[in-house]
């Protein structure tokens, strides 16, 4: 009973350490930041999934279109990815605290 106690007692604790929003909702609108929007197409190419496996016994053929289009997705979740941390490293640098 009083191990129980003792655990509802710090979790408490732990959960009074957590740090306000980074903006205040109430905050006068002048002091309020709106971000710049991220680069155009990054979400729809971060989400892109593999390519289709079919359920069947693979040709030749679907093995190299399948590792091509792969290779082709990997490249080019790579580039959109350099601009996606590119778009975060800006926003880091034009609106931190120093």
């Amino acid at each position: 009973m009083a191990l129980a106690c003792l655990a509802i007692g710090l979790g408490g604790c732990a959960s009074s350490s957590i740090e306000p929003p980074a903006i205040d909702p109430a905050a006068p609108a002048d002091i309020r930041v709106t971000l710049p929007a991220p680069p155009d197409g990054v979400e729809a190419c971060v989400r892109a999934s593999f390519p289709d496996i079919p359920d069947r016994s693979l040709t030749r053929a679907d093995v190299v279109r399948i590792i091509g289009r792969a290779k082709v997705l990997d490249r080019q979740k790579r580039r959109c990815s350099e601009r996606a941390q590119a778009w975060i490293d800006a926003v880091q640098r034009d609106f931190a605290k120093p």
